[in-house]
């Protein structure tokens, strides 16, 4: 177990540092179409994959089969230490915390004229959750269920509302620190502790029996897609902007 949450780490670090690169590299006129054309591979690739995980979870493929399993093992396996240590994890990663978290980052960012940064937490994190709450509606999976629920909820379980979450939140801080941080040391720190803290949640939703690991799986995919759109987007637009000032 220990070899996969290491793996999981290792696995979103490299996915964010991918997003950070594209916003920290291209940051020049000349490198706006390759920006574009590399968000747009990103967004297409984390949208297919979703995609798969969906129609598989819809149509009753191998992979709820896998869930099922995996959710059985994660409940008979259990320890009350560790199930309180996750409760507090996982209820401090609620969307209903993490949206006025942001919010209050917004609000200081606007304040100190970051605009452009203000406008990544807003559109990142409160979009992402708005549009994760459309997909559990469309989708309409229903939670694990267990004789002994460690909880219970009752609420659409696909995808995951707290993975979703944390994945824009860390991963837009993440892009806006990595951003201003000059030494490879910090930004691989701040890589490493944003990712830790997604796979910590992810893993917190799957032991608590609140999801499936295809849950897991489509919120991570599903939030990825949706902070590489709008970062792609804002820089796109800022990189714009500042060559029209260049030639005009």
């Amino acid at each position: 177990m220990s070899w996969i949450l290491l793996g999981s780490i290792l696995s979103v670090a490299l996915v964010i540092m991918l997003v950070v690169w594209g916003c920290r590299v291209m940051d020049s006129p000349q490198s706006l179409r390759i920006h574009i054309t590399l968000g747009g591979i990103m967004v297409m690739l984390t949208g297919s994959l979703f995609g798969f995980i969906a129609n598989n979870v819809v149509s009753g493929g191998t992979l709820t089969v896998v869930d099922i399993e995996i959710a059985q093992w994660l409940h008979e396996h259990g320890s009350p230490m560790l199930t309180q240590c996750l409760l507090i994890i996982t209820n401090l990663h609620d969307p209903w915390v993490i949206s006025p978290i942001a919010a209050l980052i917004t609000l200081t960012l606007a304040w100190k004229k970051r605009l452009y940064a203000a406008l990544a937490i807003l559109l990142i994190v409160q979009g992402g959750m708005l549009l994760n709450l459309l997909a559990k509606q469309i989708f309409h999976r229903a939670r694990p269920s267990f004789e002994n629920p460690l909880i219970t909820l009752t609420t659409y379980s696909f995808p995951s509302g707290h993975v979703v979450a944390s994945t824009v939140f860390y991963g837009v801080l993440a892009a806006l620190l990595i951003t201003k941080t000059h030494s490879r040391s910090g930004a691989a720190v701040i890589l490493l502790i944003a990712s830790a803290m997604i796979v910590l949640v992810a893993f917190s939703r799957l032991y608590l029996g609140a999801h499936y690991l295809s849950d897991v799986l489509a919120a991570f995919l599903e939030a990825i897609a949706w902070l590489v759109l709008c970062l792609t987007a804002i820089h796109s637009h800022r990189i714009y902007y500042q060559q029209r000032s260049i030639f005009y």
